[in-house]
């Protein structure tokens, strides 16, 4: 039970005596069964379903296969790594013991190596939503300087880029999860007790002072993200607006081409203000957390909350590695229309894939047409 240790083994210091009036603080809540039950189980299933079906979308359609798109599959992968990991995780504490800090490891390798990986998927998904973003805010804003580095060689290496920032960010947080540490409990001594676990695991740091160096870490990228995401919409609106206003536009080629971009700028903002939304919880949570650790003071929020500050957290941050397809379809009629096409039989996915490359934007004008070559498949 618990760590996997008997009582027995623990040293004077290292145990914990319950009273029975604090038996319900160890334990999990109403809350916590729920939505490690329910509603964890339920995001996760939709979240290899939408991930899933745009990888396979974009697999079985080879005219979606743009630059921006093969973004996008490895932001799928990004986030399926983190939401299953994540949604094992939570479902495994809650069914490993009835006490609510347990964590369900044997030794401290298992803290790290599974932090690391899962942390992995999460920033890359950070570093890879703001490559998206900073490719379209040069095909707009820089359309020339675009049109000269963009390539797939290139694409390859900056999605490279993304998973190595991704993992060396996630390495540079394990020292505070590097240790798993046991404690014993004393429960009352009392009938109803007797099966209840005999310890709890959890990983600690390495040392306490370690607590106030790892919170920034983590929250560092995503506030830098977040603050280059914004500049780069704002410049990319800024600059579509400018083209609607000085350009009547009655050709056809032309109104195809920004309608495109419309589309490409409603699915930046959309699926960027999605992801920094539901992250947000967990960040101000966090902050709030080292803030009140460096003052000294306890954190109003746990306070108020208490268990609830995780699942406020959790649960946001799950929603957002399962909805990023659905935020496609939503915006993107082209992604629906390819979805149909994918799940049609071979034939008809082969004719309605043929009809759908006679319809690419010409690209007679270079500025404007060549730097959307992924229109039709963008986001």
């Amino acid at each position: 039970m618990g760590a996997g240790i008997t009582s027995g083994e623990c040293s004077e210091q290292d145990t914990f005596n319950i009273s029975q009036e604090a038996v319900s603080s160890w334990l999990h809540t109403p809350l916590d069964i729920s939505i490690a039950t329910i509603v964890v189980p339920i995001i996760w299933c939709f979240g290899i379903i939408t991930n899933f079906t745009f990888l396979f979308v974009i697999v079985r359609i080879p005219k979606l296969r743009s630059d921006t798109n093969i973004y996008l599959a490895h932001l799928a992968l990004a986030d399926l790594l983190y939401l299953s990991l994540g949604s094992a995780y939570n479902i495994r504490r809650y069914t490993a013991s009835v006490v609510a800090f347990h964590r369900p490891f044997v030794n401290s390798a298992q803290c790290v190596s599974f932090s690391t990986v899962a942390n992995t998927g999460y920033f890359a998904s950070i570093a890879l939503i703001t490559m998206v973003s900073f490719e379209r805010f040069l095909a707009l804003c820089h359309p020339i300087k675009h049109l000269k580095i963009r390539g797939r060689r290139r694409t390859r290496r900056m999605i490279a880029i993304c998973w190595l920032v991704g993992f060396l960010f996630s390495a540079s947080t394990s020292p505070g999860i590097l240790v798993l540490n046991v404690v014993c409990l004393q429960w009352p001594d009392v009938d109803a007790f007797l099966d209840y676990p005999s310890s709890y695991a959890y990983c600690g740091p390495v040392s306490p002072w370690v607590n106030y160096f790892i919170p920034p870490l983590l929250n560092l990228p995503w506030i830098m993200a977040m603050v280059a995401n914004v500049f780069m919409y704002v410049r990319i609106l800024q600059i579509l607006n400018k083209r609607t206003s000085n350009k009547q536009i009655t050709v056809n080629k032309y109104h195809n081409a920004t309608r495109i971009r419309n589309h490409v700028a409603k699915m930046l903002v959309a699926n960027g203000t999605v992801f920094f939304l539901c992250q947000a919880p967990y960040r101000i949570f966090s902050l709030s957390g080292w803030i009140c650790l460096l003052a000294q003071i306890p954190d109003p929020f746990r306070a108020a909350l208490g268990s609830g500050t995780k699942w406020i957290s959790v649960v946001p941050q799950n929603i957002n590695a399962m909805i990023n397809p659905l935020v496609y379809g939503a915006v993107n009629p082209a992604y629906r229309s390819a979805i149909r096409v994918a799940f049609k039989c071979k034939g008809q996915a082969r004719r309605q894939n043929t009809s759908l490359s006679v319809m690419r934007v010409p690209e007679q004008n270079i500025t404007t047409a060549s730097i959307d070559e992924d229109i039709e498949t963008r986001l």
